[in-house]
């Protein structure tokens, strides 16, 4: 595909690709090379340059001929956008999601998004609503990644790691920590170990994980096919604590004993019984960029 002139890297994609969806022909004139995109008919809404990454989104129908012209597809509108000059990667978000998936997804009317691959089905098979709530955004591009932001956390596409860790969360809670001032507070101070029963002491963040806190964080995780769940799996979904429990104000205007992990932040609600006396919070909706809210 020839590389327009003139305009902005953004801008010269977005002529590339125009120029490739305008091609209806199943091969190339006289080249003879396959066109798996010549069924389709696809628009460029944006192109989002973040360092080498370019984020190409695009809205409108799409017909492949077979599982063989997915990874094909993809790949053209990938190697289009990669001729400019600087641009090694290229993610593609169509119609809000992946440009094919092969798992299906899940719509949610409750907040009008859906969950699709990558992130599903692991937003199903390791803890759904009640550990990642509703889905808050469409899919897209953030600091060179697929990302989809959830009422409690955000997941980050890495395909360059194998599964289970091709799919990474954010660290939530420590970014709600740092928005808020909090980690120069004193229960975000390293503190000493707690010499009593019921109590975990993480020499890594200096933090004990007490009663129903440590039963959570110990009673989820990710699975990792491990019998019930391991530190490493816990770990791996909540991370390390970064404060002690103490005492906040949330969102609704009441006071609750919370404490703050690498990944979440952890309360205690009296007025609920059990196992919903210890919820996650709701912290990724003002850490959205305002263009994706």
């Amino acid at each position: 595909m020839d590389i327009p002139g003139g305009g902005t890297t953004a801008d010269r994609i977005t002529q590339a690709l125009t120029k490739l969806f305008s091609l209806h022909d199943q091969f190339y004139g006289q080249s003879g090379l396959y066109n798996s995109l010549y069924a389709a008919n696809l628009h460029v809404d944006q192109v989002d340059v973040q360092g080498g990454t370019a984020a190409v989104y695009l809205s409108g129908t799409i017909s492949l001929g077979g599982v063989c012209d997915d990874p094909r597809a993809e790949g053209q509108i990938a190697a289009t956008a990669r001729q400019l000059p600087g641009i090694t990667n290229a993610i593609i978000v169509f119609n809000g999601g992946p440009l094919v998936s092969e798992v299906g997804g899940i719509s949610f009317p409750q907040t009008g998004h859906r969950v699709e691959a990558p992130f599903y089905p692991y937003w199903e098979v390791h803890g759904g609503l009640p550990i990642f709530g509703y889905p808050l955004t469409d899919q897209f591009v953030e600091g060179g990644y697929r990302v989809q932001y959830y009422e409690r956390q955000r997941f980050e596409a890495h395909p360059e790691n194998n599964a289970p860790y091709n799919v990474l969360f954010g660290l939530v809670g420590s970014e709600t920590a740092q928005r808020h001032g909090l980690l120069g507070t004193p229960p975000f101070a390293r503190a000493a170990q707690k010499n009593q029963a019921g109590c975990e002491y993480f020499a890594v963040t200096g933090h004990n994980v007490c009663g129903g806190f440590r039963t959570y964080w110990h009673g989820h995780g990710l699975d990792f096919g491990e019998p019930g769940f391991s530190a490493r799996e816990s770990l791996a979904l909540f991370g390390y604590p970064l404060s002690e429990e103490f005492q906040e104000k949330l969102e609704d205007g009441n006071t609750y004993t919370v404490q703050y992990f690498e990944r979440v932040r952890m309360e205690y609600h009296p007025e609920n019984r059990p196992p919903y006396d210890v919820l996650l919070g709701r912290l990724t909706a003002d850490l959205i960029p305002a263009g994706h809210r």
